[in-house]
C-alpha cells in the first residue's frame, strides 16, 4: 500500500568542507523509521506469543507494507545516484530487482 503523500525533498545541502552532499526526502526517512519500528515490534511479538490464525492474516499486509517502505526508499538512492558506486563495484545494473 502506497501513501499519497507530498514528498518534501531537501535534495542537496553543503557540509563544513563546502561540498554539495544528497540527502534523502523527509518522506523517505519516514518510511525508513517506520519499517525499523515494525520490524521490531512484530519480532518482539512474534517471539512472545503462540502462533495463530490472526498471525496469518496480518503477517501477508505487514511485510507489503515493509516491501513498499523499503523499495520506496531503495528507488529514491538510486534515483539521486546514491547506489551508483556500490552497483558498478559488484557489476549490477541499476535496473535489477533484488529478489
Amino acid at each position: 500500500m502506497h501513501t499519497e503523500n507530498s514528498i518534501q525533498t531537501v535534495s542537496a545541502r553543503r557540509d563544513d568542507l563546502n561540498t554539495l552532499r544528497e540527502h534523502l526526502s523527509i518522506e523517505a526517512y519516514h518510511k525508513l523509521n517506520r519499517a525499523s519500528a515494525i520490524t521490531q515490534f512484530v519480532g518482539l511479538d512474534l517471539g512472545q506469543r503462540e502462533l495463530t490464525g490472526l498471525h496469518q492474516l496480518c503477517m501477508p499486509h505487514i511485510f507489503s507494507y515493509l516491501h513498499d517502505d523499503i523499495s520506496f526508499v531503495l528507488e529514491e538512492l538510486k534515483g539521486k545516484g546514491l547506489c551508483r558506486d556500490f552497483l558498478t563495484q559488484q557489476g549490477l545494473r541499476e535496473e535489477e530487482d533484488h529478489v
